[in-house]
């Protein structure tokens, strides 16, 4: 027992390497750890002020195009005269009132193309509350007005100098966050009409698809939460004054944006790994102290290696590894060692890594926004010089380019069977400029199948090839399309008939040959591959049962079937 307490020269040479290699490697550990731990916040912190930075940015250019909306209304003369007359209007009776009513949806139609989001919607409530929407199909006029209702009573008439956040407003499921502005006469100061805007719930949802909801949250200028987590508070609380946050103020609205990360979320695994390799080293300490009694002049040069690896750990070389020969306690320990760093640098370069891809997209994103922004604004410009030199014809072919390059830009979207053919009304002008066809078209869909989703410009493929094939001899003297939807059990049937110059039988049966599902071969040496499209996007969405066919029509001319199973 005394022999195990006499300090010989191998005994302090045990105690030398002990202190050497366990100290430093929990020290280096314990350093290396909260190293890494500072890095990875203030990594986060960045990478949460850019997302928070670019998340403002788009808000504040909404709030400016809003501001842009109702000082139209407000400071444009020709807006106030129209509104003049129609401020004591409860409906429409003669043709003078109709007018001044499609003026005044021909001025929305001029702000809408600056504001650029489906979501954001706009009405004006005349004195007399008369209710005119900037678009007809969404909101319903019922919505509208039972929303109106709730939130007339917050409107300040008395302050018609800056807009007016009035709040949100509960619909069933459904939240909107309503703004207004009052418009009075400058010259007797009188209240024309008042312009409430809209901001449903899923604008902001959309808005925040770009990070984690979970850790999001937008609150206005007196507290209240307009979206996102529920469990982030406005003000920072003891409870989670440990949470990685950030905020920020958007001065223009007077909201503030907070993103708030949970410590245990950022180094909850940073954490484990650490302890785990402490957890793991102990064990290799506990055999090399008890064997060295025995081989401490063996384990002298391999204890010093490990010492010197060490210290150029600590000194910041993460590229260090311990030579792992051998089958001792030493080369386990240096194993373990080893398995730490990789560990510790595999954390590091993850994390920069996603932190780089995440400002990659935030870039793309911001390149993408500017060049469809720059066509329709530029658009938007010839179509008011159009409007202004009273041409209506271009004026209308301008508003159904603008309106198929929005479709355009958001082809990934759903579209209503209703809005599909308002698609294909603004296409239909423009290729009846293009082929010099005075051609009259016939739409008809169905009130039970008119709010029906489907892909974006399903129809439109369909629609080219009459005017490709049916009409490319130009001899129908009154060419026309006829459009015809409605719902037949659990199917909704589309029929698009025209009454062109046809197709012969033979090519009819070999085209429902390959619409009922030919051979790949057959459709690959297909040339007319529009209609193959159609039919492909069709089961993609909605199965196999998507079908589609042809038929010879009364007027000599094709009338394609196309049937949609309505999806439970």
């Amino acid at each position: 027992m005394r022999h195990l307490f006499r300090f010989t020269y191998y005994r302090r040479i045990q105690i030398s390497f002990l202190v050497l290699i366990l100290l430093p490697t929990i020290m280096v550990a314990f350093l290396n750890y909260s190293t890494t731990n500072r890095q990875v916040k203030e990594k986060l912190m960045l990478s949460n002020d850019n997302i928070l930075a670019v998340m403002s940015k788009d808000i504040s250019k909404m709030m400016d195009d809003l501001t842009f909306a109702s000082h139209f209304f407000v400071q444009d003369v020709s807006v106030r005269n129209t509104l003049r007359i129609f401020s004591n209007v409860e409906r429409i009776e003669n043709g003078s009132h109709l007018e001044q009513y499609k003026l005044i949806k021909d001025f929305f139609s001029l702000v809408a193309a600056k504001t650029m989001n489906n979501e954001i919607f706009m009405y004006l409530v005349n004195d007399a509350g008369f209710i005119v929407q900037a678009y007809d199909m969404y909101p319903t006029p019922e919505q509208v007005m039972k929303q109106w209702e709730s939130v007339k009573s917050r409107v300040d008439e008395s302050e018609p100098k800056q807009i007016q956040w009035l709040g949100m407003v509960q619909s069933g499921s459904d939240k909107t966050y309503y703004l207004s502005r009052v418009i009075r006469d400058p010259v007797d100061n009188k209240l024309l009409a008042t312009l409430f805007i809209g901001l449903p719930e899923v604008y902001f949802k959309k808005l925040f698809q770009q990070v984690s909801t979970e850790h999001l949250a937008l609150f206005d200028a007196g507290g209240q939460r307009i979206a996102g987590a529920v469990n982030i508070p406005y003000e920072r609380t003891s409870e989670a004054n440990r949470n990685i946050r950030n905020e920020v103020l958007i001065k223009k609205a007077g909201w503030k944006l907070v993103y708030e990360t949970p410590e245990s979320e950022l180094t909850g695994e940073l954490s484990k790994t650490f302890y785990l390799s402490l957890l793991l080293m102990l064990p290799f300490f506990l055999l090399f102290s008890i064997i060295s009694i025995v081989v401490a002049k063996r384990l002298h040069y391999p204890i010093l290696r490990l010492q010197r690896s060490i210290k150029q750990f600590g000194k910041g070389n993460r590229t260090i590894t311990f030579p792992e020969d051998g089958k001792d306690e030493i080369a386990e320990l240096g194993k373990t060692l080893n398995g730490m760093v990789e560990q510790i640098d595999k954390l590091i370069i993850d994390i920069e890594q996603e932190q780089e891809q995440k400002r990659v997209l935030e870039l793309q994103a911001l390149y993408a926004q500017i060049r469809p922004h720059f066509l329709l604004n530029t658009l938007n410009s010839i179509k008011c010089n159009l409007s202004l030199s009273d041409d209506q014809v271009h004026t209308r072919l301008i508003e159904s380019l603008m309106s198929l390059l929005r479709a355009y830009m958001k082809m990934a979207e759903p579209l209503s069977l209703r809005s599909e053919c308002k698609l294909l009304g603004d296409y239909v002008e423009i290729m009846k400029m293009r082929s010099d066809l005075s051609l009259n078209l016939d739409i008809r869909v169905a009130p039970e199948c008119a709010e029906l989703e489907i892909p974006k410009l399903l129809l439109q493929p369909i629609v080219e090839n009459v005017f490709v094939h049916g009409f490319a001899e130009n001899t129908n003297s009154n060419p026309s399309i006829n459009i015809v939807a409605h719902q037949i059990s659990n199917q909704v049937e589309i029929l698009i008939s025209d009454n062109g110059g046809g197709i012969p039988l033979n090519e009819r049966e070999e085209l429902n040959l390959l619409l009922k599902g030919g051979s790949t071969e057959d459709q690959a040496s297909y040339k007319r591959i529009g209609l193959l499209n159609v039919l492909q996007r069709m089961r993609l969405t909605f199965g196999t049962d998507a079908a589609m066919h042809l038929l010879a029509n009364d007027d000599g001319g094709t009338t394609v079937c196309v049937r949609i199973p309505i999806l439970s």
